[in-house]
């Protein structure tokens, strides 16, 4: 009984080890420090499990995973005739603003939204918009090809899912609570990477589904000449100017006092001189 008891636990402990080796084998732990020998050790195993989309149909045909993302910069003759414009496009197409902003400078009212739009309809919707430029300032489109990425994730997510399986068949077979937290322990590090690439998946899914576009429009304001300001504004200047000048005049009085004082000696003196004068003729 003994030996058959010890030969289940031999058996069990066994089996932990080799998934644990494969867990390795396959680069499924997240605290590998090289990413690029994780990705080698996972293209070897779809390779040898014939799990490789590729290879079930090397003539299948590789949808392409396209982001495409945009930036439109232009002058406009009517600011909210534009914003009306844009919003009811919108909501032709199918597409949101992400967005918003409005910005009253004191030469010009400015407009700065953030549109996500259905991909097909990107171009249909930049051709509205440039349309009903009165000017464009600039205008930038680009995309990215995220294909590649998307095969990486999935395949690697199809894996770490698979083995994720195996560990939770394992575990009914345990017999002890050392080899059950083992196998939980294994299972929940898989499940945080399994969460992570479906984010990342998520994310990526939406950002080729819709696109994104930046759009700035303004329009310049006409500078009135406000005669009735300019006549209370020169009033009041000319006011403040003369305060200033009696300031001026003020600071200045040292110098008055000795200009007087000198001019009324210097009269004072050509009198006595030309009384002088008389009395000796």
């Amino acid at each position: 009984m003994r030996l058959m008891q010890l030969n289940i636990i031999m058996n069990s402990t066994l089996k932990i080890f080799a998934l644990v080796a494969i867990t390795i084998f396959l680069g499924c732990n997240t605290h590998q420090e090289n990413p690029q020998s994780s990705d080698a050790a996972l293209e070897k195993s779809f390779t040898e499990n014939n799990i490789n989309p590729s290879e079930d149909n090397p003539n299948k045909s590789i949808e392409r995973k396209i982001i495409k993302e945009g930036s439109i910069s232009f002058e406009s003759s009517d600011v909210k005739a534009t914003k009306s414009l844009i919003s009811k496009t919108l909501s032709e197409l199918h597409g949101y603003y992400a967005d918003d902003n409005i910005y009253d400078y004191e030469d010009k009212t400015e407009y700065a939204v953030t549109i996500r739009i259905p991909a097909n309809m990107f171009d249909s919707l930049l051709d509205r918009i440039s349309q009903n430029a009165k000017k464009i300032d600039s205008k930038n489109i680009n995309t990215l090809d995220a294909t590649e990425e998307f095969i990486d994730i999935e395949a690697r997510l199809r894996n770490k899912k698979e083995l994720e399986n195996r560990y939770k068949e394992l575990i009914k077979q345990a017999r002890g609570v050392d080899e059950i937290l083992s196998i939980e322990k294994e299972i929940n590090t898989l499940r945080s990477d399994i969460d992570a690439m479906e984010g990342r998946l998520k994310y990526l899914t939406d950002r080729v589904a819709y696109s994104t576009l930046n759009v700035t429009f303004y329009e310049k304001k006409i500078p009135e000449f406000g005669f009735g300001s300019k006549v209370v504004s020169g009033i009041v200047n000319g006011w403040s100017n003369l305060l200033w000048f009696l300031i001026g005049l003020i600071n200045l009085w040292p110098f008055m006092i000795l200009i007087g004082g000198t001019i009324f000696i210097y009269k004072r003196y050509r009198r006595k001189h030309k009384k002088i004068t008389k009395t000796n003729n």
